[in-house]
């Protein structure tokens, strides 16, 4: 009798610590339920697909990249060009470059330029005088000379003008070895010069392979000038 007793009393101890552990919560999903709704699951490393991953980050590069080429493209930049001479010249070029700018203008400047170097005898009064000193200087044997007729230099004697100075120095010293007092003087006259300001969807003006192509004089240039508000 004793013997059943025991053998009942072990039977329910087992059914009891089965059906505790049977409806016991698992833990795994205890431990999720716990996290807040807006918190990513941790992944592991190894768990994370390689591929997946590597398709991720080039898909950002790239985004990245257009990204800046549309920045880029959005972005005016401003240059001028020249000095042109003629301004048939440059109505040509503007008209050469138009599909590759964004819009441009022509612009002028009145400058003076030197052009000669001027050797002269100073007026010496009068018309008479200067005609008698001409006479002089052509029994001496010097040719290419004339009275001056008119302007703020009438009645002097011009003895040339010349585009290297050397040689205008080298006839100055010539009169002055003839026993007169020559002079000399810079001639500068007035030239119009054109300039096109043009504006481009990019950080850079026209390239270096473009402006050949026109075959442009050695003086002009491009620069980059700062662009109107």
């Amino acid at each position: 009798m004793l013997m059943r007793n025991i053998f009942l009393l072990l039977l329910a101890v087992n059914i009891f610590v089965f059906m505790f552990y049977f409806y016991l919560p698992d833990e795994s999903t205890q431990s999720e339920s716990r996290l807040p709704t807006n918190v990513e699951k941790l992944v592991l490393l190894s768990e994370v697909d390689k591929a997946a991953l590597t398709s991720e980050i080039s898909g950002k590069k790239q985004l990245q990249a257009n990204k800046s080429a549309d920045k880029d493209r959005g972005v005016s930049a401003c240059f001028t060009i020249g000095p042109f001479r003629e301004e048939s010249g440059i109505l040509a070029f503007q008209s050469e470059i138009k599909q590759k700018i964004k819009s441009s203008s022509v612009r002028e400047r009145v400058e003076k330029l030197h052009w000669r170097y001027w050797v002269y005898l100073a007026d010496s009064g009068s018309k008479e005088k200067a005609v008698a000193q001409a006479s002089e200087l052509a029994k001496k044997g010097l040719k290419d000379y004339y009275v001056v007729a008119r302007g703020d230099s009438k009645n002097s004697i011009s003895l040339g003008h010349f585009k290297d100075k050397l040689l205008a120095e080298k006839r100055l010293k010539a009169i002055k070895l003839m026993g007169y007092k020559p002079k000399i003087r810079t001639i500068e006259k007035e030239y119009t010069l054109y300039w096109l300001d043009y504006v481009v969807d990019s950080k850079q003006g026209l390239n270096s392979q473009t402006l050949d192509s026109f075959e442009l004089e050695e003086s002009i240039h491009q620069f980059n000038r700062k662009c109107d508000k």
